[in-house]
């Protein structure tokens, strides 16, 4: 069943995957779970933390275990393995490098003089690009077509290959000390994949993007994980600080194939040691459990169940399988990949929505907004906020429509949806000073029409405000028609009353 099969109706939407059990407020069962999802939203961290919550934590087990299956839904991915069909590893290898080669370029060098918020100094950059962020950046640059950093576009790269036909255990993202690519199998041989080498291809200042052994400096000299949508193999990082869930040792695939990809990987990364505790590998498999996150379920689709006359058909028809399949994989204790995955995409048809306004209240751009916009009278905030937003991002799609975008990435894209901007407004609002505290979680929350609208109500001295971010009227005293969710970070409802 396809989530996206009612593009008018999100009441039906909803429905087919789960969400409304009745017509009153649906109360979280655990704060706990809202965390859990809120991390997987994907975000870009700036030296400003929010001045009221702090910094979002990290995306667990890691962001590319819920990326690489969210990127396997994503039109463009499906493009990308199309494009890249062959009848063997290395005809597939072969035709994706070259379709990297035409539309890859990395987040650092897309934009002009590589000064504007995408460079930014932070010692710690999750900046994971998810495959639809990277298309739409690709909207804005002259450059390239795709655009994100090292372990966006591994996390693209991997699940392309999957869906092009490569098995689970034949191709992998790679996370090394300070950077993110790929391994893959070809022949009974390893080889290193890094897309963002591709800009110095289409220069001629290099060959290729295929490795036989990595130019490794040495400070990079520490292999830290292996991921893809059935595997996640963590060595422990030397960064708890960072990565605090990731310091015990964890594996879910099996020890015999691991010492195989290892002994075979190593030397091509001028002798890495395994993770931060430098394990020896038969050493490492005695002490690693699997991760209880991990659900070793592979995604099993390929080009070769696509189904149409024309990409476009084929690609929407690849979409739509694996979403059936990463629905029919969810509701596990703990979440698992796949659960966590349709917050990484955004889908707004999840069980808990809250994890959106939850996470747009850590967004690092949002608070320094909220930060510059704060008025010493509380009652100008939402006005002062909808104005912004209104003259600022535009109003444009810029994902599907039934998915919300993370609120920095409208703020960084100056675009987004309705949708998207009143949970934008909701994060901003959320770290504006009101009165002597900040602006309450029972004073906010985003409204969704049943066309897809966006609204922010806001409670302004026991008078209920209506924001709007489509044509006319900014501030209503009327709610909206059609009103079929409603969130903040605590309740979720599926109609509204004052």
């Amino acid at each position: 069943m396809n989530i996206r099969s009612c593009k008018t109706c999100i009441v039906i939407v909803l429905l087919l995957a789960g969400s409304l059990t009745t017509l009153s407020a649906l109360r979280v069962k655990s704060d706990d779970l809202i965390d859990e999802y809120t991390w997987c939203v994907l975000r870009y961290d700036h030296k400003v933390r929010s001045e009221q919550f702090g910094s979002i934590a990290v995306a667990y087990p890691t962001a590319g275990t819920v990326l690489i299956p969210a990127n396997m839904m994503s039109l463009e991915v499906c493009r990308a393995a199309l494009a890249s069909q062959g009848s063997t590893v290395r005809e597939i290898l072969d035709a994706y490098e070259q379709y990297c080669i035409d539309t890859m370029l990395h987040t650092s060098p897309a934009f002009f003089q590589q000064g504007d918020e995408w460079n930014t100094p932070n010692i710690a950059c999750f900046r994971k690009e998810s495959a639809d962020e990277m298309k739409a950046l690709g909207q804005i640059c002259f450059r390239g077509d795709l655009i994100g950093d090292c372990y966006g576009q591994a996390s693209f790269n991997t699940a392309a290959l999957r869906l092009a036909g490569v098995p689970p255990e034949e191709v992998f993202t790679i996370t090394i000390w300070g950077h993110a690519l790929n391994i893959i199998k070809v022949d009974g041989e390893w080889y290193v994949f890094d897309s963002t080498y591709a800009e110095y291809v289409r220069k001629g200042y290099w060959d290729s993007l295929i490795f036989e052994d990595y130019p490794l400096p040495p400070p990079y000299n520490r292999i830290m994980y292996l991921e893809n949508d059935k595997y996640f193999i963590n060595f422990g990082t030397p960064a708890p600080q960072y990565f605090p869930k990731l310091v015990e040792p964890y594996c879910n695939i099996d020890g015999e194939l691991l010492i195989d990809i290892t002994e075979a990987i190593v030397p091509k990364f001028n002798n890495s040691v395994l993770g931060g505790q430098v394990w020896e590998i038969h050493r490492f498999l005695e002490n690693a459990t699997p991760c209880p996150e991990m659900k070793t379920v592979a995604v099993p689709i390929s080009v070769e169940d696509a189904v149409g006359s024309t990409v476009e058909e084929k690609a929407q028809s690849l979409v739509d399988f694996v979403e059936e399949f990463v629905l029919s994989q969810t509701g596990d204790d703990p979440p698992n990949q796949y659960d966590r995955s349709l917050y990484c995409k955004g889908f707004l048809s999840v069980d808990y929505p809250q994890a959106y306004a939850n996470a747009a209240k850590y967004a690092a751009w949002t608070s320094y907004l909220a930060i510059r916009l704060d008025s010493p009278l509380s009652i100008l905030d939402p006005r002062i906020t909808v104005l912004w937003i209104r003259l600022n991002i535009l109003n444009r799609q810029i994902l599907h429509q039934d998915c919300v975008a993370f609120s920095d990435f409208p703020y960084l894209r100056r675009a987004g949806s309705s949708v998207d901007q009143a949970v934008m407004a909701y994060g901003t609002l959320r770290n504006m000073k009101k009165d002597s505290d900040f602006w309450s979680v029972d004073d906010v929350y985003v409204l969704v029409t049943d066309d897809y609208e966006g609204y922010l109500a806001v409670n302004m001295h026991d008078t209920w405000k209506y924001l709007s971010f489509e044509k006319g009227q900014m501030m209503s005293n009327t709610a909206p028609i059609d009103v079929v969710m409603v969130f903040n970070e605590v309740d979720y409802l599926n109609a509204w009353e004052e």
